[in-house]
């Protein structure tokens, strides 16, 4: 069971990494929220992103039961910092920044880094997609991800990392404002 949690952790930080950089605009909405559902060796984990500022201040929660064990975490991205919000256990650690992928900023270093590949575009879910490939790093993990972008927003993740592959979709886009106190830690 520890596996599938280190797992699950490991490709939800996979899919939401390519979101997390710093730059002046991680999408090409200023705010809003959206719902990615990732299925995972038979099972269905949704994830909800509020975010603002043009994605650089993103909040995205995810509540489930794997296993029999309750999960209600979340990461936070503001000032710069992630924190790892763990509201079952009420405890908040600051996650060190890792360095990632921003679709809306592909410089030569960051296509030779992650080893992006443009594929073409599809449309999806009625947005016209940018088509990706790309690998990434994390925890001593190496993921091969295609991902479908709109806006900056991968609209839907395929991520092949420990001899899985993990299928993330976007199922509901909201554009428009967000809540402010959504981005403030919460007082265990």
């Amino acid at each position: 069971m520890k596996r599938i949690l280190t797992f699950l952790a490991v490709t939800l930080t996979a899919v939401s990494v390519f979101a997390q950089e710093e730059a002046p605009h991680r999408y090409g909405i200023k705010s809003g929220k959206y719902v990615m559902e990732t299925k995972v060796m038979g099972q269905t984990v949704a994830a909800t992103t509020w975010f603002d500022d043009f994605g650089n201040v993103s909040l995205t929660r995810t509540q489930t039961s794997v296993m029999g064990q309750e999960m209600d975490v979340a990461s936070l991205v503001r000032d710069g910092k992630t924190y790892v919000i763990d509201y079952s256990a009420s405890q908040i650690q600051e996650a060190p920044n890792q360095e990632s992928l921003n679709f809306m900023d592909l410089s030569d270093e960051v296509v030779e880094k992650f080893k992006v590949k443009t594929l073409g575009t599809e449309e999806l879910a009625g947005k016209d997609c940018t088509k990706f490939s790309a690998e990434t790093s994390q925890m001593g993990q190496t993921a091969k991800i295609t991902a479908w972008v709109w806006n900056g927003i991968p609209m839907k993740t395929v991520t092949s990392m420990m001899g899985m592959n993990v299928t993330a979709t976007v199922s509901s886009l909201e554009e428009g404002p967000v809540e402010a106190s959504l981005f403030e830690l919460p007082k265990f």
